[in-house]
């Protein structure tokens, strides 16, 4: 398995890579509209930072790497294949996300996921944060910051998924 750290300067065929596992991931298996996965995609720029999962030439997990606010990294839009899902690969790709944001030398790092998906992150030291509401640290979120911070209530959406905040302390589990 090869690793990729992906910026700006990367190869396009990387960026490309990324975009591919997160199409096959959640447009075609989790049947994402494409338009809803990629709307609030800014441009690659240089604050970019993904890592993609190779195996024999073929890209099978990725995710990216935002740091929302001083002394927070964020892991988000976790992919893998559905080819390659439940096979570790996720773990590794966290692994390897986690490596890079504690080098940027931040310790604490929040990712916005699915419901279905919290074991698989409490596996991995991650612990929910049910009190806060996940869309608070993404770009795109037009809301009163401190008040998404208290009494979030999670409810499904059309995909029949609620999200959820899990948390990691790289010094000590939260």
């Amino acid at each position: 398995m090869e690793v990729y750290r992906v910026t700006k300067d990367s190869p396009d065929w990387l960026i490309k890579a990324y975009d591919y596992v997160r199409t096959d991931a959640f447009c075609f298996g989790q049947g994402i509209p494409i338009e809803g996965e990629f709307s609030h995609d800014g441009p690659v720029d240089e604050n970019y930072r993904a890592v993609v999962l190779v195996e024999d030439h073929k890209p099978v997990a990725g995710c990216r790497i935002v740091y929302p606010e001083e002394q927070i990294g964020k892991i988000e839009r976790v992919c893998v294949t559905r080819a390659c899902q439940k096979n570790g690969v996720g773990h590794l790709l966290i692994g390897e996300a986690e490596k890079w944001i504690a080098e940027s030398g931040v310790r604490h790092i929040v990712i916005n996921s699915q419901d279905r998906a919290q074991a698989f992150y409490e596996k991995l030291g991650y612990v929910l944060n049910p009190e806060v509401d996940p869309r608070v640290y993404e770009a795109h979120f037009s809301g009163d910051r401190e008040a998404a911070k208290h009494g979030y209530v999670p409810q499904k959406n059309q995909m029949g998924f609620a999200c959820v905040l899990v948390e990691k302390d790289l010094d000590h589990v939260l």
